[in-house]
């Protein structure tokens, strides 16, 4: 069974003096149970140019009122698209 990856391109902007940033598609973090203010751990290696973002291996359950509902006809998959610019 092949794994289907999502992919998005992003780019950084500036935030604060000495930092840049990158927003994550918020399908995707809420797909997975991550919402404001969860912790995730990112995994930087530097010979392969690649920065991980490990999300939480235990997310708490929801409540059943806000459980994502899927909607009628399409894939959880392929429903999701990119974040025009501005």
């Amino acid at each position: 069974m092949s794994i289907m990856a999502k992919h998005s391109s992003r780019k950084l902007f500036l935030f604060g003096k000495y930092s840049l940033a990158l927003l994550l598609p918020k399908k995707w973090l809420t797909e997975q149970g991550i919402k404001t203010g969860d912790v995730v751990d990112l995994e930087y290696f530097s010979k392969r140019g690649r920065v991980i973002v490990k999300l939480p291996k235990s997310v708490p359950e929801t409540s059943p009122k806000s459980k994502k509902r899927k909607p009628k006809g399409k894939d959880s998959d392929s429903d999701w698209e990119p974040i025009p610019q501005i």
